[in-house]
């Protein structure tokens, strides 16, 4: 068992691997992001809790430009830090026929996050 979890762990980005991430889990597309987490070895907690460690929030939402009626929608993903609100990792994916579904969005959305960029600062 300890060593599926040491496989787990190493897989993660440097920058996640002492964080805990706050997902509220209110609706199916929250549940299968926590899900989702979990299932590349993170460690996930509904609210957040005062005196724990390194804590990151988990925001999320859609965006389609305005201006472009043809552009794709896209599904954004954004871990802060609960405590400087600085963004520690970003990722997005487009919505289409493969992303139909909360659990495929889900996936497919913490994958890019967990390959996603890193060049934020603080807000």
């Amino acid at each position: 068992m300890s060593l599926l979890l040491g496989c787990a762990g190493s897989q993660l980005p440097a920058q996640l691997r002492h964080y805990t991430i706050v997902v509220e889990q209110r609706d199916s597309e929250s549940v299968e992001l926590a899900r989702a987490l979990r299932e590349r070895g993170i460690k996930v907690r509904p609210r957040l809790r005062g005196g724990s460690g390194p804590t990151a929030a988990l925001i999320y939402f859609t965006y389609q430009d305005p201006s472009d009626s043809g552009a794709p929608t896209s599904f954004n993903l954004r871990l802060a830090d609960t405590r400087s609100g600085v963004i520690i990792r970003a990722g997005s994916i487009t919505l289409d026929t493969t992303t139909a579904t909360p659990q495929a969005r889900a996936r497919a959305a913490v994958r890019a996050l967990m390959a996603g960029d890193t060049s934020f600062s603080s807000p």
